[in-house]
C-alpha cells in the first residue's frame, strides 16, 4: 500500500500539475499544502469596456474553478482575478477594480456571490493561480456549490456584474471557453464525501 501511495505521489510531482495535450481541466497533488487540486487548465478571461482611458482599452476578469478534495471531502471554488493592460498612472485614473461582490447572470438565473478570500493560501491552495504575466491587480475567490457551478455551465457565454454602492461593472466573455466550464462541471460527484475528523 505505502508502494502504491509513493508512486502515486511521485507521479504527481512529475506531472507538475501542468495539462496535457489540450487537456481543459487538470489535476494535481498540491505539495504545500497535501490536498488534491482539480481546477481549469486556463481560465476564461472576461472584460469591460473602458474607452475613457484609451482607445480600445480594457479590464480583464480571469475566471478559474478550483474543486479542492481533501481526503474526500471537496470544497469548489471560483476564482476572480483582476487585470489590465491600461497604464493607469500615465492615464491619472484609478486603479482596476478588484472584485467585491457580484452577479453572475447565467440566462435566466443570476447567481450573486461575496469573497470567501482574496487569496487562495487561506483555502488550502499553495500557488498562485490563474495569474496574468502582467497587469495583475488582485483576487476574489467564492465559495460555489455544484448546482451554482452546473447553472454556469448550462448558461454558455453568461456575464459578471462587479456590484458596489456606486453601481454594476458588467465584463463580457471575451475568450471563455464553454466546452471548459463542461468539462470541469462533468467531473463533480453528485455527493461529496464528508470530511474526515
Amino acid at each position: 500500500m505505502n508502494c502504491l501511495r509513493a508512486f502515486g505521489v511521485a507521479l504527481a510531482i512529475v506531472s507538475g500539475g501542468c495539462a496535457a495535450g489540450g487537456d481543459r481541466v487538470t489535476e494535481y497533488l498540491d505539495q504545500q499544502t497535501a490536498v488534491t487540486i482539480r481546477a481549469l487548465a486556463e481560465p476564461l478571461v472576461y472584460a469591460h469596456e473602458a474607452p475613457q482611458l484609451a482607445a480600445n482599452a480594457r479590464d480583464y476578469l480571469s475566471l478559474g474553478l478550483v474543486e479542492i478534495n481533501n481526503m474526500g471531502a471537496r470544497r469548489h471554488y471560483l476564482a476572480l482575478v483582476s487585470w489590465s493592460t491600461i497604464d493607469r498612472a500615465l492615464a491619472g485614473a484609478p486603479r482596476a477594480p478588484i472584485p467585491e461582490r457580484i452577479a453572475l447572470n447565467a440566462g435566466e438565473r443570476t447567481i450573486e456571490l461575496s469573497p470567501a478570500s482574496h487569496e487562495a493560501r487561506s483555502l488550502g491552495i499553495g500557488g498562485a493561480l490563474f495569474r496574468p504575466p502582467s497587469g495583475y491587480v488582485g483576487e476574489s475567490w467564492y465559495a460555489v456549490d455544484p448546482g451554482q457551478l452546473r447553472a454556469l455551465a448550462a448558461a454558455p457565454g453568461f456575464t459578471i456584474a462587479l456590484e458596489s454602492d456606486d453601481g454594476s461593472t458588467p465584463y463580457v466573455p471575451w475568450r471563455a471557453e464553454d466546452a471548459a466550464l463542461t468539462e470541469f462541471v462533468r467531473d463533480i460527484p453528485d455527493a461529496a464525501a464528508p470530511a474526515r475528523r
